[in-house]
């Protein structure tokens, strides 16, 4: 099996037993041809059948058995491992990057026989993490000596035996706790090493790594609390079910239950990961809408304002007048920059797209530093900037180090990219940081007093270092993507038992809603209707999800729903006749834009509406007299005219229709000014003219014949009601074709 095949399997395994179709699961795993060369398991699957078998039957015949749930349980669980064990073994024989990865750190422990524990303490020949552990001073020697060196290997092993170890044993977890524990590992080591954990659940489900992180919660330092609590999350998120038969894990769980921070920090991590799905789609929108405007806004600046002499050294100083005014001249351009910045400010991901190209720096080698905070002290920053000026070196390193709008994958390749760049843009950027410093200085401030602020800042950079190794990484295809998953963890039952209010779901909703997630929001509004909320907001946005994902029967019901409150009418009645529209029902749809049209008479866009459903219906003469209310608000419009003029052709009024499609002509006519002036024409016996406006026609549709043609016959009915001769009319059509085919 390859490593698709492989994980198809195990999640169809996992299905199963999330359906608790227990004996399904167990003839799934028995299947596997795996089996038939390694009888180890198969005497455990006959276990488990038997057990299941002797609960079915005590069930069955009634016989009371008050620790039937905890064994129903138990018996989950126990497959549950059993196919966690199969999949490592199937994986463990492929040619994955990944299974040699696994298979060098186990090669390269000192012994055959020595257990992860043992291996934590002695991470290499030279240095051992013991020692380190039994130190009490803070381990920060950021230079190349020996003792660095080691000590960096023995970090970067750590983080290989959390993340690559399959399950831990007691004594590994209480090792990783000493880790944790120790004063003489400093954080960012530490909140590396919260990252191998979540790595480690993600590739396997393990109750100790998810307790540990549960643990890690407690953390005093924010900085590791946090990240622990992402790698909840997301765990939450991907094994809800397996967590709640967890009783260990559940003990532990629950004393986080009807805790505030816990379900205000979770809820800000839950809109994170949301928010982290629409990174894509802002790249986009940065290179092919931004970008092109600044370039050409650019292009067009210098040309206007000749910036080439405003530039020269004697009128450096000088600005131009013209500039402001300029940009005045540029909405659209202004419009898109402020939105970006509006999203920066919330928390979007807006520098993938410029910092993608940037992870082939030799630092990235090392999969454990995707994941290292940003610290100015780091090795790599100094020898980075080892050959700038003093005052360079701390302006740049400081600043990058206290932005709060780059994450730290980012805030590395910005610094190991700094020699790449000529010297005017590193006085630039010089000088953008000396400016910005004490801005950062304020947010800092802010962030201090306020714990929310600060947490919230470590979640957005932490989750967009996830979302740069899951999608960058040379390796993803075999470490897999969390962000190509729902990550609905406010779906799950354990959200919903830990911290799942109301209230709390209604945000969750409206962050969907705001930001176009149609589906997921209206998921959370049907949950919220079916535990008992009913007011007028919550059935008219599950009307909005559903009208915006095309189920307009839906939306027709849930809109109906929300006028029994007796607000929003006039809004309503318009969705609900848009439905009724997609529906074809334009019977329906016209009884409630003329419901509408009552309450707001004057509204010419529900006008337009009533004219256009007369009109599919074949009534022309009701159409018209709402398109003359259009055209008496708008006289002189071409817009307002056009459907008067059409009216009065179809009902055969042609000395009325004439002047309208004389100005319409006399205006800038477009395709169909000109086929239906034909039309007039024709019906008058002008036939000459006809054919010029039909020519006319065609040419405005860029020589198109095809769809002028099936323009033409689908109006074959009124020019034969306005008198015209049915076997006219191909000759008419040869003759404009024959004209339009020799170019006269």
């Amino acid at each position: 099996m390859n490593y698709r095949e492989i994980e198809d399997w195990y999640a169809r395994i996992c299905d199963l037993l999330k359906q608790q179709r227990i004996i399904d699961a167990l003839d799934k795993i028995a299947s596997l041809p795996l089996l038939k060369d390694n009888a180890g398991y198969l005497p455990r699957i006959e276990e488990l059948r038997f057990t299941y078998g002797s609960m079915l039957s005590y069930t069955i015949k009634g016989i009371p058995d008050p620790s039937r749930d905890k064994i129903y349980n138990r018996l989950l669980v126990s497959v549950y491992e059993l196919a966690d064990n199969l999949r490592m073994e199937l994986i463990s024989k492929t040619g994955m990057q990944l299974v040699s990865m696994k298979r060098n750190l186990e090669r390269d422990m000192r012994h055959e026989n020595e257990d992860m524990a043992e291996s934590l303490m002695g991470l290499s020949f030279d240095h051992e993490l013991d020692e380190m552990l039994r130190d009490t001073a803070l381990f920060d020697d950021e230079t190349e000596s020996e003792t660095a060196i080691q000590h960096r290997k023995a970090i970067i092993r750590a983080f290989g035996l959390l993340w690559l170890t399959d399950k831990l044993s007691e004594d590994d977890a209480s090792q990783v706790s000493r880790i944790f524990d120790s004063p003489s590992i400093p954080w960012y080591e530490k909140s590396m090493m919260v990252s191998a954990l979540t790595l480690g659940m993600l590739r396997c489900f393990d109750s100790r790594k998810l307790i540990l992180l549960t643990e890690l919660y407690n953390a005093e330092d924010s900085r590791i609390a946090q990240r622990a609590l992402v790698g909840m999350i997301v765990s939450f998120s991907i094994y809800d079910r397996r967590i709640l038969l967890n009783t260990s894990i559940m003990d532990r769980l629950m004393v986080l239950k009807d805790n505030e921070r816990f379900a205000t920090e979770s809820e800000t991590i839950i809109i994170q990961l949301i928010r982290a799905k629409d990174t894509e789609k802002i790249t986009r929108k940065f290179r092919d809408e931004i970008i092109p405007d600044v370039i050409k806004f650019n292009e067009d600046l210098s040309e206007k304002l000749n910036l080439e002499k405003l530039m020269t050294p004697e009128e450096f100083q000088d600005k131009n007048p013209d500039w402001e005014k300029y940009f005045d001249n540029q909405p659209g351009l202004v419009r898109k920059l402020e939105e970006l910045t509006n999203m920066q400010m919330d928390g979007a991901d807006v520098f993938l797209g410029a910092f993608s190209m940037l992870k082939s720096f030799s630092f990235f080698n090392e999969l454990p530093n995707w994941f290292m905070p940003f610290y100015k002290e780091h090795f790599a920053v100094v020898k980075a900037l080892r050959d700038e000026s003093d005052e360079f070196r701390k302006v740049l390193s400081e600043g990058i180090e206290k932005s709060v709008y780059m994450c730290n994958s980012d805030k590395f390749s910005f610094i190991l990219n700094i020699s790449n760049m000529p010297e005017a843009q590193k006085n630039m950027m010089g000088q953008m940081f000396g400016a910005e410093a004490e801005q950062f200085e304020e947010l800092a401030g802010e962030e201090l007093s306020d714990p929310y602020l600060r947490n919230k800042r470590i979640v957005i950079q932490y989750i967009q270092d996830l979302y740069r190794f899951f999608r960058l990484h040379p390796m993803r295809g075999e470490i897999g993507d969390i962000f190509s998953l729902p990550l609905d963890v406010h779906n799950t039952e354990l959200f919903g038992l830990l911290a799942g209010d109301n209230q709390r779901l209604k945000s969750i909703a409206s962050f969907y809603f705001d930001h176009d997630h149609f589906d997921e929001a209206l998921r959370i509004y049907q949950s919220l209707e079916q535990s008992g909320e009913s007011y007028a907001e919550l059935y008219e946005k599950s009307g909005y999800c559903h009208q915006q994902t095309g189920k307009y029967e839906e939306a027709i019901a849930s809109y109906r729903k929300a006028d029994l409150f007796d607000t929003n009418r006039i809004w309503l009645l318009g969705k609900i006749a848009q439905c009724h529209l997609k529906l074809n029902n334009t019977r329906a749809a016209l009884e409630t834009y003329l419901e509408q049209d009552i309450f707001e008479p004057d509204n010419l866009k529900t006008a337009a509406a009533i004219g256009t459903c007369y009109l599919n219906l074949n009534e022309p003469e009701k159409a018209l007299d709402y398109f003359y209310r259009i055209e008496f608000a708008d006289q002189g419009s071409p817009k307002a005219m056009r459907p008067v003029a059409w009216c009065l052709l179809i009902l055969g009024r042609t000395e009325e229709a004439t002047p309208y499609y004389d100005q319409l002509l006399g205006m800038e006519p477009n395709a169909y000014d000109y086929m239906n002036a034909g039309h007039l024409a024709f019906s008058l016996g002008e036939k000459q003219i006809a054919a010029e406006h039909y020519i006319n026609s065609i040419r405005q549709r860029s020589g198109d014949i095809t769809s002028f043609l099936k323009g033409f016959v689908s109006d074959r009915k009124y020019l034969i009601s306005n008198g015209v001769e049915s076997s006219e009319l191909p000759l008419m059509m040869d003759y404009v074709r024959f004209r339009v085919g020799t170019g006269s």
